[in-house]
């Protein structure tokens, strides 16, 4: 076996978790197409063209754009099914054994479209399908958009809980990390860890440190989305290194968004091995032409990791999910025995 296909193998084969991955960027092309033609559309090449423009980003704004325009696509309960459905067989081969996916559903509220349940409703049902295949347990994470402001993640919280039946455990917030004060939602925060729901926040990705200071100060989350710019502070270092407080890092996310202009210049490799619990996911995978497995790869071949740095990344990132304890601990012995089979130190 070549090099090259040892590394791909490795990222493959390797039992693992996705923990910072949106239902809506991980829609592809095709199946893109293959919902719209199943609304009794005809797609010619031209249309497929255009379509295709939703998957190249100039820049951060501009992917936000997309992802916008792309959500504008998902009209009906059957699409989320679709959708999920997908990305179920996705994980399966890429080794994933557990998924926390972040659903949006304030975009669809805000346009009139599927109701929060629905689109819950019809995920899944597609996940507990794919899981009875062999596919990964994929939970779920409701993500507010903070540009909407603090009454739409008010009513994100309540949605879910109100969920909780279709496998909801939590809720994060995304969009443009500078569009209000971090401390205009620390209510809502307060009132998911009432009600007993996990929290995570996008943070220190577009924005820079202080927003990451802003998560874990102002909203207390137990993760923070992305994070990296946390790199351009020692004080926040230190203090993530003591908290251990994890980063849902998804570096091919970073460098096709503009946030990272170069691998080389990717802080993840930093932020490791100075102690700060970094952990490896895919973010939007479709409209960043990744997976799962692609990101182990990336690890090792952009960012110049060791096996046993991506392998402890990768077992971070299932220690950093917010599964049942059983559930970690039989996956966490997974990866030790394929880390024993393949000769990597865990």
């Amino acid at each position: 076996m070549s090099e090259e296909r040892g590394r791909r193998a490795f990222a493959r084969d390797f039992p693992k978790a996705e923990i910072h991955l949106h239902l809506e960027g991980s829609v592809d092309l095709d199946t893109l197409v293959g919902l719209i033609r199943g609304r009794g559309r005809t797609v010619g090449p031209e249309e497929r063209r255009e379509l295709g423009r939703l998957y190249r980003h100039r820049d951060f704004p501009h992917f936000l754009e997309n992802f916008r325009d792309l959500c504008a696509l998902l009209l009906r309960p059957e699409d989320f099914a679709l959708i999920a459905s997908a990305l179920s067989e996705r994980l399966r081969r890429d080794g994933v054994r557990y998924a926390e996916v972040f659903c949006s559903p304030t975009i669809f509220a805000r346009s009139g479209g599927v109701p929060a349940a629905e689109i819950l409703d019809a995920v899944s049902g597609a996940a507990r399908a794919g899981e009875k295949r062999g596919a990964p347990r994929m939970r779920f994470l409701l993500d507010g958009v903070r540009q909407f402001g603090v009454r739409a993640l008010e009513d994100l919280v309540r949605a879910a809980a109100d969920c909780r039946r279709y496998g909801v455990i939590g809720i994060g917030m995304g969009g443009d990390e500078k569009a209000l004060p971090t401390g205009d939602f620390a209510a809502p925060y307060r009132e998911a860890r009432r009600l007993g729901l996990r929290t995570t926040v996008h943070a220190g990705e577009f924005d820079g440190p202080r927003s990451v200071w802003e998560a874990l100060e102002v909203l207390e989350v137990e993760r923070v989305g992305h994070g990296i710019r946390a790199a351009e502070d020692p004080e926040l270092v230190s203090l993530l290194r003591r908290t251990g407080v994890p980063l849902e890092c998804c570096p091919t996310s970073n460098l096709m968004t503009g946030v990272v202009r170069r691998w080389e210049d990717h802080p993840i490799r930093a932020l490791h091995r100075a102690g700060v619990a970094v952990t490896v996911s895919s973010d939007d995978p479709a409209l960043f032409r990744t997976s799962a497995a692609g990101e182990w790869q990336v690890l090792q071949e952009r960012l110049g990791l060791s096996p046993e740095e991506v392998l402890a990344i990768g077992m971070r990132t299932a220690r950093s999910a917010f599964m049942p304890e059983g559930d970690r601990t039989e996956l966490l012995d997974a990866m030790r025995r394929e880390a024993a089979r393949s000769g990597i130190a865990s």
